[in-house]
């Protein structure tokens, strides 16, 4: 009984040994703020699993969650005949667009301002010939106290009239982001494919929701282009995609950046009922290298769209709605299809100890007076080997494990009380951590009778793993051998 005792002494000693001296972060995930989704991406290391879906087919989102669409009814009676009201300034920025890379296609930016609050600044008509894509981007005005929203229109070439019915608006709410080249607000995007027989022309309004100004211009770049993926046009969150992923992940290679203004946007959901606090979004290396970019966005009320950190591409998300934007700020090509793969960073939920080796080999378990446990010789390697899962008992891949050996018939002065290591788990979540164990000091003398009789003394020792920044552990009991006297 006694000897019993002694080794749950060691398994509390063990336990005491995680709680004061090693550091258990274990963060608990919170419900999202409706009113405000910003979070800190803090998860660092990244899931490699290789059993990710391909995505073969995305459907539209009609209404996304969190996205409202706010249409300004056109006041103002705009005829072609009268092109007194157009006052938008043509001029050339090469800055804010990328070059066209195929002949088929056609772009130009304007500038304008708006000099009172509610005021609308139009440019028409713009022709777009059957199968032809037209795309528009709104950048600034660049100050947090002007919201400018972007409005397309059909223009009536019969009569020379705009139909005063949108077909389609972007309507996001001010909101500066840190992005590489400054802060600024997300810009407004719009787009209609062509899909009739003849040609068609169009009407872009530029519209103030909230302010104006005579010295802050607003750039609006217009683009038409006959080559484009199928899924186009989907230039707002107002039109992005279901994207529904995987335990292991999901990739999209369908779909490519066409113009210096494209813009592709996916929904994601977050649900409550989950076993990840994090999504790793990524890019392939090759259209990382074009300069394509594929950002997280969470909406606040009024249509904020606010950019979410990342880390290693790791994106901390809380439940709700999210959504995921691919442009590109350098290249692009239509006829390069870029890969997306979004990656859930699964939680860890449980570890477990499941084998051992050392220079004995993985089978040496005898069962003492302690019970059967593994047995490992003084002055050699233990290898102390596991598994981390979630607690549905998907693998985690990339989980950093600590693992201590404890034996407390050394004193902490004689430095060999203890051994630690670390390590990470694989894409089955299998982690092997090797520790140098110094001399047992063989404190525990059992005799083994039979035809031939041994005293084997050994030390009884702990084994724990835990995972790094949590409460999680696992604890094992592992026989120190000494040596042993024949018939003793």
């Amino acid at each position: 009984m006694k000897r019993f005792r002694k080794a749950i002494s060691v398994m509390l000693s063990l336990m005491l040994l995680f709680a004061f001296g090693m550091t258990a972060n274990a963060s608990q995930g919170t419900e999202m703020n409706k009113e405000k989704q910003a979070v800190e991406a803090d998860s660092s290391f990244q899931l490699t699993t290789n059993k990710e879906d391909v995505i073969e087919h995305l459907t539209r989102v009609d209404k996304p969650e969190g996205i409202t669409s706010s249409v300004y009814n056109m006041q103002e009676n705009i005829n072609f005949k009268a092109p007194e009201t157009f006052s938008l300034k043509k001029e050339t920025l090469p800055s804010l667009k990328a070059s066209p890379t195929v002949a088929t296609a056609s772009s130009a930016t304007y500038s304008g301002t708006i000099t009172e609050e509610g005021g609308t600044q139009f440019l028409y008509p713009i022709y777009v010939k059957p199968g032809e894509l037209l795309q528009a981007q709104l950048d600034g005005p660049f100050s947090e106290q002007l919201d400018y929203d972007l409005y397309l229109y059909e223009f009536d070439m019969t009569t020379g009239d705009i139909n005063p019915n949108a077909i389609d608006a972007s309507t996001y709410g001010t909101y500066f982001n840190k992005y590489e080249h400054g802060s600024a607000s997300l810009s407004e995007n719009i787009g209609s494919r062509n899909a009739t027989g003849s040609e068609k022309a169009y009407a872009i309004a530029v519209h103030s929701k909230k302010g104006s100004s005579i010295n802050d211009p607003f750039y609006l770049t217009v683009d038409v282009n006959s080559q484009y993926d199928a899924y186009e046009p989907d230039e707002s969150a107002f039109h992005a995609y279901n994207f529904t992923f995987s335990t292991g992940g999901s990739t999209l290679n369908s779909r490519s950046i066409h113009s210096g203004i494209d813009n592709d946007w996916y929904q994601v959901t977050v649900p409550a009922n989950r076993n990840y606090d994090a999504l790793n979004v990524k890019l392939d290396s090759t259209s990382e290298s074009y300069g394509y970019k594929a950002e997280v966005y969470g909406a606040l009320s009024g249509n904020q769209m606010v950019l979410l950190p990342q880390t290693n591409h790791n994106v901390t998300l809380n439940t709700g709605t999210y959504y995921v934007r691919v442009y590109t700020t350098n290249q692009f090509s239509a006829d390069h299809l870029y890969a997306l793969t979004l990656k859930p960073v699964l939680r860890a939920g449980k570890i477990v100890i499941n084998g051992y080796d050392s220079k004995n080999g993985p089978n040496d378990y005898p069962s003492y007076s302690y019970g059967r446990h593994y047995r490992v010789n003084g002055n050699t390697n233990l290898t102390v080997k596991g598994v981390v899962t979630t607690t549905d008992n998907y693998p985690v891949a990339n989980a950093p494990v600590n693992v201590t050996w404890l034996n407390q018939n050394w004193t902490e002065s004689s430095g060999n009380r203890t051994r630690t290591g670390t390590g990470y788990t694989d894409q089955n979540g299998a982690f092997s951590v090797t520790l140098s164990l110094p001399h047992s000091t063989g404190s525990i003398a059992e005799y083994l009778s039979g035809p031939i009789s041994f005293t084997h003394y050994y030390d009884l020792s702990g084994v724990a793993a835990q995972v790094s920044g949590t409460s999680l552990t696992a604890t094992d009991i592992v026989y120190h051998f000494a040596y042993s006297i024949y018939g003793g």
